[in-house]
């Protein structure tokens, strides 16, 4: 070879690496490991849903219409249409949660084409103040089914409270035009003082076997929750006070035909709805609200106190003085969650914006709040911090780094994270 050639070959080569070191670099496919929205609803009872008219700012991730706001803060998606599948031409109601679909599209970024995957449950599906329904694949785009939060306001009054005609004491209301629940609470009075109280599904109560004694009466009435999703966001209405009726000494009552024992404001069927009851004998057996609260009764008298009882295949907490807890509460060292119901709650539940497990094996910790521990669910691994919250993002436990996919939760393993690997382990190589 010539040096003339020799160096023309050499030219080729630097022009051929010249050109291959210009070309743009291939782009790749990734998936979209998890999905998280946000809802922001200023949805109003007695109002229809609005029409969808929505705009994609595309920049925020955003879609809005003033009532409420679906967003997103992933760069790995955009959200490019919702629609109701809830009818908009139904009157919403108080504790109603509506239900919408929303079509999501992978996007491109940093040379990297995102897809998603064939099958979305709710450990990869997160919905900030919402509820996840579903999730199925069109095409390319993702469309999530989901429920807005229970629509929040105050249950409207009952419409007027009167004396029955030619009764002594017979209470009559009539329900509210629209919204409301078909459940009343009412109470008798004598003057100023309080003397029987009850919660009912009619339209009507008979006081007088409660009027014993000599005097003027009045009763009001309001609406209140009937199921617990009423009862979580919804406010008692009103009150609506009747008109006074007297009763003279001559006329008052005996006292027969109170219920139960005679003792005021108890009424039965349970949290959870029942009655249970006896025909005859002792009536005031199992489940009794008074106050406001709920005790447990058996056929000797006595009531369920301080401890839990089983009941109906539920458990439930009751404290010293024998009314049924709810909520959040510490037994034993251990961490429970109690339904508005009562019952004890097993599995995933979200509070605020966090993620709890409770324990769902009927062992030593069954219902227990699971703390600083690991946990293997439906083929994936979890880990939940000192407080019971599912860990997201980067958690050092015992010494070492971990990623776990914020929203869904589950541990991330062989994969890069932000060009960090993490190893079989889920554990980050330095």
């Amino acid at each position: 070879m010539s040096r003339k050639n020799g160096i023309s070959w050499a030219l080729v080569m630097a022009l051929a690496i010249s050109t291959l070191g210009a070309m743009p670099a291939m782009a790749s496919d990734k998936t979209v490991s998890s999905v998280t929205l946000r809802i922001n609803s200023e949805l109003e009872s007695e109002t229809t849903l609005p029409s969808i008219d929505y705009s994609n700012d595309g920049d925020s991730g955003t879609v809005s219409d003033g009532d409420i706001c679906i967003s997103n803060s992933s760069t790995k998606y955009s959200i490019t249409s919702a629609e109701w599948t809830t009818s908009t031409s139904k009157t919403m109601k108080v504790g109603d949660t509506p239900e919408m679909k929303v079509t999501l599209t992978p996007n491109s970024a940093d040379n990297d084409d995102y897809r998603f995957k064939g099958t979305y449950r709710s450990s990869n599906v997160s919905i900030r103040y919402g509820t996840f329904v579903s999730a199925s694949k069109k095409g390319d785009d993702l469309v999530v089914r989901l429920k807005v939060r229970a629509i929040k306001g105050t249950f409207p009054a009952p419409e007027d409270a009167y004396w029955k005609d030619n009764s002594k004491g017979t209470a009559r209301w009539e329900e509210p035009e629209e919204g409301g629940t078909g459940n009343y609470e009412v109470v008798l009075r004598r003057g100023s003082n309080k003397i029987h109280s009850v919660e009912t599904t009619s339209r009507s109560y008979n006081f007088y076997p409660y009027m014993t004694s000599a005097g003027t009466y009045t009763f009001r009435v309001r609406t209140i929750a009937k199921t617990n999703k009423q009862d979580d966001s919804g406010t008692k209405s009103e009150w609506v006070d009747s008109d006074e009726i007297y009763l003279a000494k001559e006329d008052v009552s005996d006292g027969s035909g109170q219920s139960g024992s005679g003792s005021s404001g108890i009424t039965s069927g349970g949290p959870g709805g029942g009655n249970t009851s006896s025909p005859s004998g002792n009536m005031t057996v199992g489940w009794q609200k008074r106050d406001n609260n709920w005790y447990y009764y058996f056929p000797d008298g006595s009531y369920q106190k301080n401890g839990w009882l089983k009941v109906a295949d539920k458990w439930y907490l009751f404290q010293s003085d024998g009314r049924m807890l709810t909520g959040w509460q510490n037994v034993g060292g251990q961490t429970f969650y109690l339904t508005g119901s009562g019952d004890m709650q097993i599995g995933w539940i979200q509070a605020g914006q966090r993620w709890y497990y409770l324990n769902p094996t009927q062992d030593t910790f069954y219902g227990c709040l699971v703390k600083n521990h690991w946990m293997d669910i439906g083929g994936k691994t979890y880990y939940f911090t000192a407080d019971g919250a599912m860990a997201e993002g980067w958690n050092q436990v015992d010494g070492n780094w971990y990623y776990f996919y914020p929203g869904a939760g589950n541990k991330a393993v062989n994969t890069n994270i932000d060009t960090f690997y993490v190893n079989a382990d889920g554990v980050w190589v330095r």
